[in-house]
């Protein structure tokens, strides 16, 4: 298939269009700048989502056979400050793509990422599924619910080949250190070459998540373009979840490091954990189940930080 990446530039889309090319799809990277062309891909498309009138010549142009959307702001913090833009690119840009395809590519076979703090924080024991009510608490989780329920609604309404993805917490080599795991390996590696002192600043380490590796995560992307059914939901995640601070004691095991820890209160957040999702539908639709253990994630991470950091 012809696959049109929509945020392909991020950490997320280089990993996605490796995937699909080593199953033998054509991939269109699609980003608001592209400052250096997307390894892998077929063409680079530098359009901004919430332009409607590029957004609909990107998709008459392109005719893709399916879309895998996944531009948009993905800070929470940014929700915070500047809620308008978040509402903005989230929610209308998502539109304007549901509208592009609807008008001139309608067969295009649309995955939506959404992500799960669309459920907010239940129990911590209850399993979610995808009919578990959507209850967002930022305005990150609140534009992602929209464009989530806004995908099913052109499904549903008007016949789309869209669906939605609500992965849970992901990470892998390359994310960004803003996160929790890549900014501890970056900071455990840099003290094994001696390139900082031995000392990691910590939040709180009695917090605990649920980490899937972002590789088994785009698998689950390419499999849902594959053979999802149109108008559903799927859950896209690990049922492996991770105290923190047993997590920074592994990293600091396979570098080679003992550093002091040294608690930082502006990296506390109030709500630190992640939800139990039930990936049953995804398992049955496409038999996808996770294949990379969390271990092996955090040693893949500490290489490509150790390739960085080298002189």
């Amino acid at each position: 298939m012809k696959v049109l990446i929509t945020g392909a530039a991020g950490f997320v889309g280089k990993h996605l269009i490796h995937e699909l090319r080593a199953h033998n799809h054509n991939c269109i990277a699609s980003d608001r700048v592209i400052v250096n062309p997307v390894a892998g891909a077929m063409s680079n498309e530098a359009v901004d989502i919430c332009d409607g009138t590029a957004v609909n010549e990107l998709i008459a142009r392109t005719q893709p056979d399916a879309c895998i959307h996944m531009a948009g702001i993905t800070s929470v913090n940014e929700g915070a400050v500047n809620p308008d833009l978040m509402l903005a690119v989230n929610v209308r840009g998502t539109t304007n793509l549901l509208d592009a395809i609807r008008v001139h590519a309608p067969e295009t076979r649309l995955l939506t990422t959404s992500t799960a703090h669309v459920y907010g924080t239940p129990p911590r024991d209850q399993a979610l599924t995808e009919h578990s009510p959507l209850a967002p608490l930022s305005m990150y989780a609140i534009s992602k619910a929209a464009a989530d329920l806004a995908t099913l609604a052109y499904a549903n309404h008007f016949g789309l080949q869209a669906m939605v993805a609500r992965p849970n917490n992901h990470t892998g080599p390359g994310q960004q250190t803003r996160f929790v795991v890549a900014a501890f390996a970056q900071q455990v590696r840099d003290i094994a070459v001696g390139a900082s002192e031995p000392v990691i600043r910590v939040g709180n380490l009695e917090s605990e998540r649920n980490f899937t590796d972002v590789r088994d995560v785009v698998r689950a992307y390419r499999l849902l373009i594959e053979a999802g059914e149109p108008g559903q939901a799927y859950n896209v995640s690990s049922q492996h979840t991770e105290r923190i601070g047993d997590m920074l004691k592994k990293l600091c095991r396979m570098g080679g490091v003992s550093p002091r820890f040294d608690s930082d209160p502006d990296l506390v957040r109030p709500t630190d954990w992640s939800p139990r999702l039930d990936t049953t539908r995804l398992e049955q639709v496409t038999g996808w189940k996770p294949e990379i253990s969390f271990e092996e994630t955090l040693q893949d991470m500490l290489n490509v930080t150790q390739k960085k950091t080298q002189p």
